[in-house]
């Protein structure tokens, strides 16, 4: 059974996309939804969830009232997922791994079932063993965007852009290499990727003002140790990789700046790592959703963004030295958060001090008790 979590403060239509959707592709049976309330989400979004819940179908809208009942068992991690905040989704992934849903599929709430993508069908390669191409990018980082038709008329032909989460350092055109070569390998991760507003940083946003649409044929496999930013707009996570799969809660003041818009970027490299590490791969590429991005002041989303950008390129370093060979996630991601620790102990420079190490720190103890809450529902 597929599972889709999803934490809004709005009303909710895009449900009725993927209902529709699903009754196309004859799949509606094979899916539980996870709609996780915030403490302003509109009682139009819960009526419209329980809805589908009174035709029988296992679609929850998950009251606050409910999310604290379940982390009643997890009081130090309840701690830790702060409300009015999209971290909410936690909530919604851990319900999905207690009831066995494999895979599990982040969605945003501004992301649409395209025609043409059967959403659940090409997700449902995670956990699979598949022979793809090879997307070995440039320096080891592979950059998605190349997958998409860009349209960005202030770039000039024959440019792309580059996802929100990839470091300036590592942009280069050749970051869109793929291999002829083809390679085996089990899917822990599934990329899906998004037409019209990409999932830019704001910086290109407010430069560009682009749109894509895809531009492939087939996916492809990540090479071993190239990385590529994976957010959670479109992304299935096989069950066991779950526990290597904690939404990273933002916030931290620094400098003035508020670093944010960055947990599901840190996630996503996050995983990666311990994929490797269990000797699992990532796919990118189908399938497609269409992003109606929701209302955003792009200069607001900047200063979130920056504090975001300068400490991404500090953590070069980490993400790309591989974790020790590991026989399953959580033991990869123990392993993972004593990096994360020592590797902050020792920064320094622009933004780097006590509260910026402390986060980090407390990254770290996170991702701890996420392994233990996993650990326990099992």
């Amino acid at each position: 059974m597929f599972g889709i979590v999803v934490t809004t403060i709005y009303d909710g239509a895009f449900i009725d996309a993927y209902h529709e959707h699903f009754e196309r592709y004859g799949r509606t049976a094979e899916v539980r939804f996870y709609v996780v309330g915030d403490l302003t989400t509109p009682e139009a979004c819960a009526e419209r969830v329980r809805a589908y819940t009174r035709r029988g179908l296992p679609w929850f809208f998950l009251t606050p009232d409910d999310q604290r009942a379940f982390l009643s068992d997890f009081p130090a991690l309840a701690a830790e997922i702060p409300w009015r905040s999209d971290n909410r989704r936690n909530v919604g992934f851990l319900m999905a791994y207690r009831d066995g849903c494999d895979p599990i599929i982040s969605i945003d709430d501004d992301n649409y079932p395209t025609p043409g993508w059967d959403f659940l069908g090409e997700h449902a390669v995670t956990g699979c063993d598949v022979t793809l191409p090879v997307a070995v990018g440039s320096d080891n980082w592979f950059n998605i965007c190349s997958m998409m038709t860009v349209d960005c008329p202030p770039l000039g032909g024959g440019q792309t852009v580059y996802p929100r989460g990839f470091p300036y350092p590592r942009r280069t055109l050749a970051c869109g290499t793929v291999s002829a070569t083809a390679e085996t390998g089990r899917v822990a991760v599934n990329a899906g990727l998004w037409s019209g507003d990409p999932d830019v940083d704001a910086a290109t946003r407010i430069v560009t003002r682009c749109a894509t649409r895809e531009a492939f044929t087939q996916s492809y496999l990540l090479g071993r140790g190239v990385r590529s930013p994976i957010n959670t707009q479109n992304t299935a996570v096989m069950r066991a990789a779950l526990p290597a799969y904690y939404y990273v809660k933002m916030g931290v003041s620094l400098a003035g700046l508020k670093l944010d818009r960055f947990g599901d970027i840190f996630s996503g490299y996050f995983v990666q790592l311990c994929a490797e590490a269990v000797g699992h791969r990532v796919r990118v590429g189908s399938p497609v959703v269409e992003h109606r991005r929701t209302p955003h002041n792009l200069y607001v989303d900047l200063w979130h963004e920056l504090a975001g950008m300068v400490v991404l390129d500090d953590m070069l370093p980490l993400l790309e030295t591989p974790l020790t060979p590991a026989t399953d996630y959580g033991t990869a991601a123990l392993e993972l958060a004593d990096r994360i620790e020592a590797w902050a102990a020792g920064q320094n420079g622009f933004l780097w001090g006590e509260a910026l190490q402390d986060y980090f720190r407390n990254v770290a103890a996170n991702l701890r008790l996420w392994v233990a809450a996993c650990r326990q529902l099992d």
